[in-house]
């Protein structure tokens, strides 16, 4: 299971203007601490506080995959091989890979001999070329935020396991139809999008049923 690491960072401010910071809310990447790489997804860079005058605390935080939660493998995706990442059975792509997404996106219940159970939190987040998803079988879970701010026009789920996606999981998605969804059945397949408690209490389940620990 991942590792959540919280840290706070003191950053001057000139006038109105704030200095940026390098990492970003979805940013997937890899780190390296003592020679080993580690993947690292930014779950959210925020302020935290004004601590004096010009001064402001930021704080970030990171869900973090030791060496031997995550598999980096490819994915066959529209013609070609690109590369993405297995973490504890969640697939994504890196930040710097994301333009690689195109085109129909098969989310497979293996990737070499890596088995998948769901996309991970930002999995493909901000994939501006990605333009669908079809989920195959055995695939039961799409995290916060997995496809926001994506170019897809269309989802397509398997009608022999159901998918618990987050409500935030098409969060920004242009392309797709406006829908309710709570109430709206706009794909195919079986699907339940859902957030909060309930959420939590499916993802317990599905631990228990689908994933390997």
């Amino acid at each position: 299971m991942p590792h959540i690491i919280t840290y706070t960072e003191e950053i001057e401010e000139h006038g109105y203007c704030q200095q940026r910071l390098e990492l970003k809310t979805g940013d997937k990447y890899l780190h390296e601490v003592d020679g080993k790489k580690r993947l690292r997804i930014v779950l959210s860079v925020h302020l935290d506080r004004y601590v004096w005058e010009n001064v402001a605390q930021w704080a970030t935080v990171i869900e973090e995959y030791l060496e031997d939660e995550y598999t980096l493998c490819n994915l066959f995706v529209d013609g070609s091989d690109v590369p993405v990442f297995v973490a504890c059975g969640m697939i994504g792509v890196l930040t710097c890979d994301r333009d690689t997404i195109c085109g129909e996106l098969v989310i497979p219940p293996r990737v070499e001999d890596t088995i998948v159970r769901g996309v991970a939190r930002y999995g493909f987040f901000d994939c501006p070329n990605l333009t669908k998803v079809v989920f195959s079988p055995m695939v039961v879970i799409a995290y916060e935020y997995a496809f926001a701010k994506s170019g897809i026009k269309d989802m397509a789920f398997n009608e022999e396991v159901a998918v618990m996606v987050h409500t935030t999981a098409v969060d920004g998605c242009e392309n797709l139809p406006k829908f309710d969804r709570l109430f709206d059945r706009p794909f195919p397949g079986l699907y339940l999008i859902r957030g909060g408690e309930i959420f939590q209490t499916w993802e317990d389940d599905l631990r228990k049923h689908h994933f390997l620990e």
